[in-house]
C-alpha cells in the first residue's frame, strides 16, 4: 500500500512490527523480502515521492570539509527507490580479503564471513537486474579472461564484474508495494527523530514530519535505519533525547570512519587499428560494459602494505578529447534511457539533468565531431581508437577523523545539516600510484611507449581525485561495543530494537561498488528479523 504522508492527519500514529526508514536498495530489499516471506506488518518511511522533487532534494544538502567533493544533495536521491535513480548498474562482490583480517593495515576485517553473504548472491543479483543467464555469461567470460588475457597474474588480475541495465526500483518494486497488504509505504514523510525510553535502550516511536507542515508517528516492535551512509548517522546524532551524544552512540563511533571510493583518471595515447592492447581493453562483462576491469592481486597488497585497488580500462575515440564532446555527451545521456531518468549527471560534468542550450550549440557547432564520435563510442571501431582511459579506484582506510557531524546550518525542519570531514592519507596515495604503475607496466608489454604518452600532465593524484557517491562506514559493524555501532546481525549495541541496513555498517569498504553487498546484507537481515520477531 502506498500512502502520501502529506494527507495523513496531524497526530496520527501508525503501528507496525517493523518500521524501515528509507526506500533505496537497502530499505526495499528488506521490505520486499519481509513482505514476501513473513506475516510481519511493515511500514516504510520515505522522505520523497515517486519521482525526484527539488524541495525534497534540498533536504540532503550539507557541507564537506577537506578534499573537494560533489554537492551532497547531488549524491543522494530522496525518492522511492533512493539512489537507484542514479545508479550505473555495476554489480560486484567485494574483494574477499576485505572481509578477512589484514594485519598490514591493522584491519580486523568483518565479523561475518563473505560466505554468509554469498548465500544470497543469486537473489541479490536478480533484485539488481542481473538474471541467471547473464550471470552465467559473465562467469564464463571471466574464466576465459583468466586463462587467455595477456596479463602477468602476479601483477594484475582480471576483475569479476556483473552489470545490470540499471534497474530503477521505482519501476521494479512499486507494483508489489502497491499490492501488498502487509507493507505500507509512506511517501513525502521525513524521519526527524527516534524517540527512545529514559535509558535510551529501547526506541518507542519514530517522529515523522512533512514539508506540507503536518506530522505523525510510527510505533513498531523493531526499527531499521536504511537511509544511507550520511542520513543513518545524522538521524542517530540528532535523536538526542536523554543522551547529548545521540542515540546508539556510547562508543562515539556514530558518524566516524566515513569512507568513500576515491578514484582518479589518466589517459594515454595509443595506436589505432587492431592491436594486442584490444585484448585487454575490451567491451566488458558479457558485452554490456564499455570497459574492462583489472585488480591488484592480494599477494601484492600484503607484501607492500596496500589497500585494495582496481582499474577500469576503457578505449577512447576520435573527438572525445574535444571541448565540444562534453556537451554532446550530456545530450546523449539526456535522451537515452534509463540514464535520462537520473536527476543529476554523475560523470558528465555534474549538475541537474536538463536540456541546456550550450549543449545543443556544441553539437550544432561541430556536427562532424558529434556524428563520428557518437558512432565510435557506440560501435568501437578500432581505426578510430585514439587513447586508453585508466580509471583507478581504491579502497579508503577507515579512519575516525573522517566523519559525519552535525553542522551549524539547519534544514527546513530545524534539524542540523550534516558536515562531512573527508581526507586521504599516505596509504591511499601509495596504493593508487603502485596500482597505476602495475597497469602501465602490463600495457607497456602490449603497446611499447604507452606509459610515456600521457594525454594530460601529472598522474591524477591528488588534483584529479573524485568520489563515487558511495557513502560507507559511519555506523560500522564490530563485535566490540566500544569500537562499533552494530553487531554482526546489524543490531545496535546500545538499543535493543534498533537495526541498521546499508553501506553505513561496512567495517571496510574494499574498492568495488557496494550495491550488491548492500542488498545481500538486507536480505540476510530480513531473514534474521523474520525469525527473531516470529
Amino acid at each position: 500500500m502506498i500512502i502520501d504522508g502529506r494527507s495523513v492527519p496531524e497526530g496520527t500514529t501508525f503501528d507496525a512490527d517493523v518500521c524501515i526508514v528509507g526506500s533505496g536498495f537497502a530499505g526495499l530489499a528488506l521490505a520486499q523480502r519481509l513482505g514476501q516471506r513473513s506475516k510481519l506488518r511493515v511500514v516504510v518511511v520515505e522522505s520523497g515521492g515517486l519521482r525526484w522533487e527539488e524541495a525534497t532534494a534540498d533536504l540532503a544538502r550539507g557541507e564537506v570539509v577537506g578534499l573537494p567533493y560533489y554537492p551532497l544533495h547531488e549524491t543522494r536521491v530522496r525518492a522511492f527507490g533512493g539512489t537507484s535513480a542514479s545508479w550505473g548498474g555495476v554489480c560486484t562482490p567485494l574483494e574477499p580479503n576485505a572481509f578477512r583480517p589484514r594485519p598490514w593495515l591493522n584491519s580486523p576485517g568483518w565479523p561475518i564471513d563473505q560466505a554468509e553473504l554469498n548465500a544470497y548472491s543469486d537473489e541479490a543479483l536478480e533484485f539488481c537486474g542481473v538474471d541467471h543467464k547473464e550471470r552465467d555469461d559473465v562467469d564464463r567470460e571471466n574464466e576465459l579472461a583468466l586463462s587467455t588475457t595477456p596479463l602477468d597474474p602476479a601483477r594484475l588480475q582480471p576483475g569479476l564484474m556483473y552489470n545490470s541495465r540499471p534497474v530503477r526500483l521505482v519501476m521494479t518494486c512499486l507494483p508489489a508495494m502497491r499490492a501488498s497488504e502487509s507493507v505500507r509505504v509512506l511517501l513525502h514523510s521525513t524521519a526527524t527523530e527516534l524517540q527512545a525510553n529514559e535509558s535510551a535502550g529501547h526506541v518507542e516511536s519514530l517522529r515523522v514530519r512533512c514539508l506540507s507542515g503536518n506530522g505523525f508517528s510510527v510505533t513498531a516492535r523493531t526499527y531499521v535505519l536504511a537511509g544511507g551512509g550520511i542520513e543513518n548517522a545524522r538521524l542517530l546524532l540528532t535523536s538526542r533525547g536523554s543522551s547529548s551524544v545521540g542515540l546508539a552512540n556510547s562508543s562515539g563511533a556514530v558518524g566516524a570512519c566515513f569512507q568513500e571510493h576515491p578514484r582518479a583518471r589518466s589517459r594515454y595515447r595509443v595506436r589505432s587499428g587492431v592491436t594486442p592492447l584490444a585484448r585487454v581493453v575490451g567491451s566488458g562483462a558479457a558485452g554490456t560494459l564499455r570497459f574492462s576491469k583489472v585488480a591488484l592481486p592480494e599477494e601484492v597488497q600484503q607484501a607492500e602494505g596496500l589497500l585494495t585497488f582496481h582499474a577500469n580500462l576503457q578505449a577512447g575515440y576520435f573527438g572525445e578529447l574535444t571541448h565540444e564532446w562534453e556537451g554532446i555527451r550530456r545530450l546523449g545521456i539526456r535522451f537515452t534511457r534509463p540514464w535520462n531518468e537520473m536527476p543529476y549527471f554523475h560523470a558528465a560534468g555534474g549538475g541537474r539533468l536538463r536540456l541546456r542550450a550550450k549543449d545543443v550549440l556544441a553539437a550544432a557547432r561541430r556536427p562532424d565531431v558529434a556524428l563520428i564520435t557518437s558512432y565510435s563510442v557506440v560501435f568501437g571501431p578500432a581505426r578510430l581508437r585514439r587513447f586508453v582511459e585508466i580509471y583507478c579506484g581504491i579502497e579508503q582506510l577507515a579512519r575516525p577523523e573522517n566523519r559525519i557531524e552535525l553542522g551549524a546550518e539547519l534544514d527546513p525542519f530545524g534539524i542540523p545539516r550534516p558536515r562531512i570531514h573527508w581526507a586521504l592519507g599516505e596509504v591511499e596515495e601509495r596504493t593508487y600510484k603502485r596500482g597505476l604503475q602495475s597497469v602501465l607496466a602490463e600495457l607497456e608489454k602490449l603497446e611499447p611507449g604507452i606509459a610515456s604518452a600521457a594525454v594530460e600532465e601529472g598522474d591524477g593524484w591528488p588534483d584529479g581525485v573524485v568520489g563515487t557517491w558511495h557513502h560507507m562506514g559511519t555506523t560500522r559493524m564490530d563485535p566490540d561495543p566500544s569500537r562499533g555501532v552494530v553487531d554482526r546481525n546489524c543490531r545496535t549495541h546500545d538499543v535493543d530494537n534498533l537495526f541498521i541496513a546499508g553501506g553505513s555498517v561496512f567495517p571496510t569498504s574494499a574498492s568495488l561498488a557496494p550495491s550488491l553487498t548492500i542488498v545481500e546484507l538486507s536480505m540476510r537481515l530480513a531473514d534474521h528479523l523474520a525469525a527473531h520477531l516470529a
